[in-house]
């Protein structure tokens, strides 16, 4: 069987967009129509020496002619893969279709607070398939996604002129669903980048409008900046030392006024990470070279009150102070405080402390916090460096269902008294991507080549593949038709073999019977 070669190397598959199975299916389906074609044959030809011995000329020689080889061949001729190479399609080339959730045969009921909750988008269902953004939230019926939210609006390295088309599938399903949109603007080291990027996000808010835009954040978690390799560290020192996300953060929420936004909620995200500032006179992380955040918070609440949101994400995966169970080395207790949603668990342990910071920094109990990421990784993702990443069982697809279920019929209350409970959590993310270089698995899909949601049972057959191969099926079935009336020719012929042969059989018993009797006379 001839399978089709790789795309050119210099067209590298996108991280995250594995190829099609269409190759591996062709090699499947022609394995089973080979043997298949064999065993008939097999059969055939075994009947075929008998019925030479006693027919006709015509059927000696068809039974001459259904040979093992022969058979077997003519059935692969009846199904052969273009032996010449397909031609290459980009990544981003996935078959447009109606896509309102990702198919499973595992949907829940329970949910709760769903107008509070919505999903991050992640840079490789942005780039290669933003036609196919779920509208129903994975493993749920009935359940329709609310809020989105964007890390950046483009990306330099991004074709350009696919961008209109991206923002055209957006768009659409923004409005078309009644959605809400978190907007995010990067801040890096490359100023001229920066602005570029700002760009592009003020035009993509201008094509949604005021009424589909819940806010837009500023950078994310530029705290950990200073520890990523490449990073100079002046850069750092001008960040956060000298003012400069705050000077950028004014200009932003400025420009974002002068067209119309006015009234939008406004913030930068950052990690749940800073509120161990190890400084008990400041509520937040506070590091010359490193990061200034409670100066930037102090400066953002100062001014802008109320309308700074507080966002932080929190990632109960990455918590560095889970350990192994002695003595068996297991992780369940690290599984069982990690996924769950109630008091005592980490997410709301540190939810909690969160709340107390922001108290103490502003003296209001009343801002407002958003989750701006929570999510689980299955299978284990490339940046857990803790004692879980040599448990398996942490990163099972079982231990991504626990902790999604209990996200979604968690109310998103703390569980303690007087702490007020964030205003919204967005789960990260729609599909598996790439961060910083290290390859994540916290998509609730795998791909954009997969409409199949990542939770499902073993034995589930997705409907797209299946629509994507009807026409192997109707072969397949076909081929099953043909060889039960192969069969039937089989037996039939068979049984006429025999009862010539025990005609042939009576006619030698009778002239050995006659000439025995002739024989004494």
């Amino acid at each position: 069987l001839a399978l089709e070669p790789p795309p050119p190397a210099s067209r590298a598959q996108a991280p995250g967009v594995p190829p099609a199975p269409a190759a591996r299916v062709r090699v499947q389906a022609g394995c089973v129509v080979a043997l298949a074609g064999s065993l008939a044959a097999l059969v055939l030809g075994s009947a075929g020496d008998t019925v030479k011995e006693c027919s006709s000329p015509w059927a000696s020689e068809m039974a001459a002619r259904l040979s093992l080889r022969r058979l077997a061949h003519l059935l692969l001729l009846l199904w052969q893969p273009t032996p010449a190479a397909a031609a290459w399609k980009p990544p981003w080339a996935v078959p447009e279709m109606d896509f309102k959730q990702c198919d499973t045969d595992v949907h829940w009921v329970g949910q709760n607070y769903m107008n509070m909750k919505g999903l991050v988008m992640d840079d490789v269902t942005f780039r290669y398939c933003p036609s196919r953004l779920p509208e129903i939230w994975p493993n749920l019926n009935n359940s329709k996604v609310t809020s989105l939210r964007l890390f950046r609006s483009w990306n330099e390295a991004w074709p350009e002129e696919r961008q209109d088309t991206v923002w055209d599938s957006l768009v659409s399903y923004v409005k078309d669903n009644g959605v809400k949109v978190l907007m995010g603007t990067p801040v890096t080291c490359d100023a001229q980048a920066d602005d570029r990027d700002w760009k592009w996000t003020k035009a993509l808010m201008q094509r949604l409008g005021p009424a589909n835009v819940m806010g837009f954040a500023v950078g994310n978690e530029l705290e950990l900046l200073w520890g990523q390799k490449g990073i100079a560290k002046d850069c750092i020192l001008e960040l956060w030392d000298k003012g400069g996300l705050w000077r950028t953060f004014q200009q932003r929420v400025a420009e974002a006024d002068e067209i119309g936004f006015g009234s939008l909620a406004i913030t930068s995200v950052f990690t749940s990470g800073i509120i161990y500032s190890g400084d008990k006179f400041l509520p937040f992380v506070n590091i010359p070279g490193q990061a200034m955040v409670n100066d930037f918070l102090k400066n953002a609440t100062r001014k802008y009150a109320r309308r700074f949101v507080f966002a932080v994400n929190i990632y109960p995966y990455f918590d560095p102070t889970l350990t192994i169970d002695p003595p068996r080395h297991t992780c369940e207790s690290a599984i069982k405080i990690a996924t769950c949603f109630k008091p005592g668990c980490l997410a709301n342990k540190a939810l909690i402390e969160v709340r107390q910071k922001m108290v103490a920094l502003t003296h209001r109990p009343d801002d407002r916090l958003w989750i701006g990421e929570i999510g689980w990784s299955s299978p284990k993702a490339d940046a857990l460096s803790t004692a879980m990443a040599s448990c398996p069982t942490f990163s099972s697809l079982e231990s991504l269902t626990l902790f999604y279920r209990n996200f979604l019929e968690w109310d998103l209350s703390v569980g303690a008294a007087g702490v007020l409970d964030p205003d919204h959590a967005f789960y990260f993310t729609m599909r598996d991507a790439q961060n910083f270089g290290n390859q994540e698995y916290f998509g609730l899909l795998k791909s954009c080549n997969n409409a199949e949601c990542k939770i499902h049972s073993a034995d589930f057959v997705p409907p797209e593949l299946l629509r994507r191969y009807t026409w192997m099926n109707f072969f397949l079935q076909l081929l099953g038709s043909t060889l039960v009336l192969t069969g039937l020719f089989c037996a039939t012929w068979a049984s006429a073999a025999a009862a010539c042969a025990r005609r042939k059989g009576d006619r030698d018993s009778s002239e050995e019977s006659d000439s025995s009797s002739e024989s004494s006379r």
